[in-house]
Order: structure tokens, then C-alpha cells, then sequence
């Protein structure tokens, strides 16, 4: 059984101009000790995921339906009182950015060793021992003396490492990362997703790594989820995902990076826009945008799986599309060989 399942999560916000279901009908599973990244472009669904995995959804926003199972038990059922021992403990969440995440008034000492006490009925003492061991293991010098510093007195790299610190002082099971390499420069990036799988490897914990670098999620992640639009679009294996995408949006997100083998070749870019939630098109939603969009694409898309655990939506291998023309096709690159090796399964319309 998986760690974390997600069930046909919907959540919805309320706005000035209408409901926008920014997550709408999302599918997947965590095993312990795997990493699953969850890439898209802003506004795909990917930290309204994980702050509904976490239950802390805005005062205009609800859960509309699904599960959301943790070792079996769906926390959507769960009180907040209930929550409020599972957060921090069983499931930790590092939040895009650590300075609005961190409170400004307390040292990173207080922080970490609240956590501590609350969840694992540490004393103070015992609290600030273990605090110190947690800076130590994500190696900030001199920790001892660093306990006692308040945020601001911290790099943003430093600060990220605090994060990560405090979301594993208390050995949860599964750890969020939403956003952890943002705006921090290449070296630190590295550093921190060495030290995260450094964490992972000790504790054994499953990871949720939400991001928008491929780079990341291609070094570090086993299986990949690819949003757009409130929904998953492709699921795979990394290998699966880099050597031979399905979906076009993925194509595109791939095409989009620059490569070394290829330097000096000019980068293919997503045309248009990312969907307004509010006027989502019907059928794919990614099919305004696609450059192999048939009539077809119009329709609701079933998910087609390809094997080993790889699937996606998209018409271009759905028998009913044979002898379609992409529309306002000109121009456009072909379909990789590598996307219609095989012939795919229909798992659900």
C-alpha cells in the first residue's frame, strides 16, 4: 500500500469573479522512501496540492472532493485537532519562501525546538539539544552560536536550510517540498537537494518535490507528475518522462530547456498562454496552445496507458483521431518517434 494516495482531489476558491477549481480531479500515489516531483507552470495546481494535502486551503477555498490518504486514514475526515499532531510530525511542508515562513520576532532556535516539544514532548533543554543536532546535520556552522540568530541574520540559503532543519526534527514520513531551490543561486540549489537526499536516505522519508526545474526533478526524483490546468497530464518514471514524453505540454516543457549538446541552438517556447481557470476550454485543456491540436481535442480525454506505469492525456493515440490533421499544423515538428513506440491502453474516458 502507498504511503500517500491522493484520490480525485477537487479544491475550489471563491473569487470576485467566480469559483476557479484550481485543482480539479488530481490522481497519485507516494511509496515510502521514493520521490515524486510535480512539475507545470505557475498556476498549474502544484502548491494548491500540497496545501491540500496539509489541509491549510485559504478561507475562500474548499476541498470540493476526493481522499487524501495517509497510511490508509483519508484526512479529509480528520479534525483540526487531529491535523494539528499529523503536521510537523507525520507530514512536514517546506513552503517556497523561508523568510515569510520563518516568524521574524523568534530565534531559529525557539522555532525548531517548538516543533520538538509539541510533537515529541521534548523539555526546553532537550528541545535546544535537538535543534543544535538538526542545524548540525544541515550543516550550518556553528550551531550553538546560530540558535540563538533571528532570520534576517540568515542568507536565504541558510534560511532554506532552517526549513529543512525544522521539517525534519521530528522524522516525518513524508516531507513537501514546494519550491525549495527558488530564487536561491545555482550552488546553493545544489547544496540543498544533496542535503534533502542526504535527509531522505537517513530517515527513509517519502518526498513531494514541487518545482518547476526539470533539472531538479531529473536528478533527483524517480517518478514525475506532470499538471497543467488543475489536473495531471502525464505520469511516469524520470526516464520515462525525459526519454520518451507523450503528452505535447511536456514535450514543450522539455524543448524548452537549454542543453548542452545543443549550445547555440535557439530554444522552442510554449506558445500562448497557461488557462484561465475561470473559462477553462473544453475537452484538453492545453489544446489552445498545442501545435498538434485536432477537432477532436475538444472532447474530454480519456487517460491512455503506455506500460510500465506511464500514462497521459492526449488524442494523438487514440484510434478515433487517425486521419485527423493537426490544426494550423504548418510549421510545427513532428511527433517524436520515441512518443509512439507503443500502442496505448485506454485506462478511462
Amino acid at each position: 500500500m502507498a504511503l500517500l494516495e491522493v484520490h480525485d482531489l477537487k479544491t475550489t476558491f471563491k473569487t470576485e469573479d467566480g469559483v476557479v477549481a484550481a485543482v480539479n480531479g488530481l490522481s497519485f500515489a507516494v511509496d515510502p522512501g521514493s520521490t515524486l516531483g510535480i512539475v507545470g507552470e505557475s498556476g498549474s495546481g502544484k502548491s494548491v496540492t500540497s496545501l491540500s494535502i496539509m489541509r491549510l486551503i485559504a478561507q475562500n477555498g474548499r476541498i470540493e472532493r476526493g481522499k487524501i490518504l495517509f497510511k490508509g486514514e483519508n484526512l479529509l475526515e480528520k479534525s483540526e485537532a487531529e491535523m494539528r499532531k499529523i503536521r510537523g510530525r507525520d507530514i512536514a511542508m517546506i513552503f517556497q519562501d523561508p523568510m515569510t515562513s520563518l516568524n521574524p520576532v523568534l530565534t531559529i532556535g525557539e522555532q525548531i525546538a517548538e516543533a520538538t516539544r509539541l510533537h515529541l514532548g521534548l523539555n526546553k533543554r532537550d528541545a535546544l539539544d535537538k535543534a543544535v543536532e538538526m542545524l548540525k546535520l544541515v550543516k550550518i556552522p556553528v550551531p550553538e552560536k546560530r540558535l540563538r540568530d533571528y532570520p534576517h541574520q540568515f542568507s536565504g540559503g541558510m534560511r532554506q536550510r532552517v526549513m529543512i532543519a525544522m521539517a525534519l526534527s521530528c522524522d516525518p514520513a513524508v516531507l513537501i517540498a514546494d519550491e525549495p531551490t527558488t530564487a536561491l543561486d545555482v550552488t546553493i540549489q545544489a547544496q540543498i537537494i544533496e542535503l534533502m537526499n542526504e535527509m531522505q536516505q537517513r530517515l527513509g522519508s517519502a518526498i513531494v518535490l514541487i518545482t518547476h526545474d526539470l533539472g531538479v526533478v531529473a536528478e533527483t526524483c524517480e517518478n514525475v507528475l506532470v499538471m497543467y490546468g488543475g489536473n495531471m497530464v502525464e505520469y511516469g518514471t524520470a526516464t520515462e518522462i525525459f526519454e520518451s514524453p507523450k503528452m505535447p505540454y511536456t514535450m514543450g516543457l522539455l524543448e524548452s530547456l537549454p542543453r548542452l549538446d545543443q549550445a547555440g541552438s535557439r530554444l522552442i517556447p510554449i506558445d500562448g498562454q497557461p488557462p484561465n481557470l475561470l473559462r477553462m476550454p473544453p475537452g484538453c485543456a492545453f489544446a489552445p496552445r498545442c501545435r498538434y491540436r485536432m477537432p477532436i481535442c475538444d472532447n474530454p480525454v480519456p487517460l491512455y496507458d503506455f506500460g510500465v506505469g506511464h500514462v497521459a492525456r492526449c488524442y494523438l493515440y487514440d484510434q478515433q483521431a487517425e486521419g485527423q490533421k493537426p490544426i494550423e499544423a504548418e510549421n510545427r515538428p513532428i511527433i517524436p518517434d520515441s512518443a509512439v513506440a507503443r500502442t496505448p491502453q485506454v485506462l478511462a474516458k
